[in-house]
C-alpha cells in the first residue's frame, strides 16, 4: 500500500489530522491548478479545492489498495469544476451579466510559464489538457499524472501501477502519443516531447499559501462549517461521481435502464385509434425491422436519479446487413465529452469507450457491453434490427398498451410493462413500427439491490453503497433513415 493511502487509513481510523494535513499539504497544489485551469478565477478554484477535499475526508474509508490517490483527485477536481461552471453558466443566465470576462483576463496572467516559448506552448495546451486527460484510460491517465504532474520517476510509477519500470515507461509514452493526437486534431501540433516537457513544467501551480490550513480545517469536519457554494460543489460532484461509477459498473445490468426522455410528448388522443393488441405491435415491430436492409438514425439521452441530473448523451446509429453496425455517442460532462463506439465494418465487433478498443466474439456481446457505456444507445434498436435475443422489444411479453402519443410529429403506440421496481415505456411508430421513444423507470431500491450484486462479483470497485434516488432514463431518435446504401467503410469509426 502507498503511503497516500497509509495516511488515508490513518485518518479514517483514527481521525488524525496530522495524518489529514500531510496529505492536503502534499496534493492541494495538484488540486488547486486541475481547478484553475477550468475555472480560471482563483476564489472559485479555492471553493473547489476545499470541495474536493471535503469529498476525500467523507469517502476516506472507501478506496480500494490500488487507488492512485493523485489521479482519483485529478478526476474529482475535474468533476468539481463541471459543476462550478454549471452553476455559474446558471448564475449568469439569470442575471443577465457578462462579469466574468474581467475575472478570466485578470486570472490569466496566473497561467504564464517562465519562458516566452514555454508560454506560447502552455497556452495552446492549458485550455485543452483536462479534456485530453479525460480521454485517457484510467491507468495511462494515473501515469501521466504521476510522471508529470507529481514529477515521479519511471520506477516510482511502475511501483505504483503494480508494473515494471519498463512497463511504466511504455504505458506513459503510449499516453503521450494519445496526448500528442487529440492535441493535433484541435490544431495544436505538438511532439510528445514538448507535450511532455510542457506538462511537467507548468501543470501544477503553488497553491495560494493560507489554503492548505484552510482545505485541512474544513475537510477534517466533512464540510460542516463550509460555505453554501462549496457545499454545493460537494453534493453535485459526489452525485456525479456516484452516477459515473455506477453506469461503468453496471455495465450489461444497464440494460435495466435503457433510456432517456423525450423533451416534448403531446397527447394526440385518449382513446387508441384501432384495436391492436399489444403484442401485435411488438410483432409488428420484430418484423419491420427484421424488413429493413440498412436503418440509421440519431438521438439524445437524458436523464435523473432523485433531483440530480444526469450527464447527457448524444448518439449516431449505422446499422446494414448481414453484421454491419457502428453506434458512436457523446457524453457532456460539462468541463469536457466522452466519446466511445461499438462497431463492426465486417472484421470483428469492437468496442471502445475510453482507452483501446477492445475486441469482442460477437455482436451480442459487443453491444450489450457498450449499452452500459452508452447510456443504452447501443441497446434496443440495434437488437431489434438484428433480431438478438436481448433486445427489449422480445422482452416486453406482458406490455400493455396505453393511450396513443405523439413524439415529435409522429403518431405513436405506447407498450408499458411494469415488472419489480422497473418500468419500460416505448412509443413505437404507427406508420412504419419503428422505436421512436423509450423511457426506463427503476427504484432506487432495485438499483441499490443491483450495485450490492455487483459490488460481491467485482469487490476492487469499490460501488457507491447509496444510490441518489430513482432512475428515470429516456433515449430519443429522430431522423430516421431506412433500406438506404451505406458504404462498408462509413462502418469504421
Amino acid at each position: 500500500m502507498n503511503d497516500d493511502l497509509n495516511l488515508l487509513r490513518e485518518y479514517a481510523r483514527n481521525n488524525s489530522e496530522d495524518a489529514f494535513a500531510a496529505l492536503v499539504s502534499r496534493h492541494v497544489s495538484l488540486v488547486y491548478s486541475v481547478a484553475l485551469r477550468q475555472v480560471r478565477d482563483p476564489h472559485l478554484a479555492d471553493e473547489i479545492t476545499q470541495a474536493v477535499f471535503i469529498i476525500l475526508a467523507r469517502k476516506a474509508g472507501s478506496f480500494g489498495d490500488k487507488t492512485i490517490l493523485p489521479g482519483w483527485l485529478c478526476r474529482t477536481a475535474r468533476y468539481a469544476s463541471a459543476n462550478a461552471l454549471t452553476i455559474r453558466r446558471r448564475r449568469r443566465h439569470r442575471e443577465q451579466e457578462a462579469f466574468m470576462q474581467s475575472q478570466l483576463e485578470q486570472s490569466q496572467n496566473d497561467f504564464l510559464p517562465r519562458s516566452e516559448t514555454e508560454a506560447e506552448t502552455w497556452q495552446q495546451i492549458a485550455p485543452l489538457l483536462d479534456g485530453a486527460m479525460e480521454q485517457l484510460g484510467q491507468k495511462d491517465h494515473d501515469a501521466v499524472v504521476l510522471r508529470f504532474f507529481e514529477n515521479k520517476t519511471f520506477a516510482e510509477v511502475g511501483a505504483a501501477l503494480d508494473a515494471s519500470e519498463d512497463a511504466a515507461k511504455m504505458r506513459v509514452n503510449r499516453a503521450l502519443e494519445k496526448l500528442r493526437k487529440f492535441f493535433t486534431k484541435r490544431g495544436v501540433p505538438l511532439s510528445s516531447v514538448a507535450i511532455a516537457g510542457t506538462i511537467s513544467a507548468n501543470s501544477v501551480q503553488a497553491a495560494p499559501v493560507a489554503l492548505a490550513k484552510t482545505v485541512t480545517a474544513v475537510a477534517i469536519v466533512k464540510g460542516s462549517t463550509a460555505a453554501a457554494l462549496t457545499l454545493t460543489l460537494v453534493k453535485g460532484t459526489m452525485k456525479t461521481m456516484t452516477w459515473i461509477k455506477i453506469k461503468f459498473a453496471l455495465g450489461v445490468s444497464v440494460a435495466a435502464l435503457l433510456a432517456v426522455l423525450a423533451t416534448t410528448v403531446a397527447i394526440s388522443q385518449t382513446n387508441n385509434s384501432d384495436d391492436l393488441a399489444a403484442q401485435e405491435i411488438i410483432n409488428k415491430s420484430q418484423e419491420a425491422y427484421a424488413a429493413l436492409t440498412s436503418y440509421s438514425d440519431e438521438g439524445k439521452e437524458v436523464g435523473s436519479m432523485g433531483t440530480f441530473d444526469v450527464p447527457p448523451h448524444t448518439f449516431s446509429i449505422k446499422l446494414a446487413r448481414p453484421n454491419l453496425y457502428q453506434i458512436k455517442w457523446t457524453q457532456d460532462l460539462g468541463f469536457s465529452s466522452q466519446t466511445g463506439a461499438v462497431w463492426s465494418a465486417g472484421n470483428g465487433d469492437y468496442v471502445k469507450n475510453v482507452g483501446r478498443a477492445q475486441k469482442y466474439p460477437n455482436p451480442e456481446a459487443a453491444l450489450s457491453t457498450a449499452m452500459g457505456v452508452s447510456g443504452g444507445a447501443s441497446g434496443t434498436v440495434p437488437k431489434s434490427f438484428f433480431n438478438l435475443k436481448s433486445g427489449m422489444i422480445g422482452a416486453l411479453q406482458s406490455a400493455i398498451r396505453k393511450p396513443d402519443e405523439k413524439i415529435g410529429e409522429t403518431d405513436c403506440y405506447v407498450l408499458t410493462q411494469s415488472k419489480g421496481g422497473r418500468a419500460e415505456i416505448l412509443w413505437i411508430g404507427k406508420q412504419d413500427f419503428l422505436i421512436r421513444q423509450i423511457e426506463n423507470d427503476t427504484s432506487a431500491a432495485v438499483l441499490k439491490a443491483t450495485l450490492e450484486d455487483q459490488a460481491k462479483r467485482n469487490p476492487e470497485m469499490h460501488l457507491p453503497t447509496t444510490v441518489g434516488g430513482d432512475v428515470k432514463l429516456v433515449q430519443t431518435h429522430k431522423n430516421i433513415a431506412v433500406n438506404q446504401a451505406i458504404p462498408t467503410t462509413d462502418f469504421a469509426p
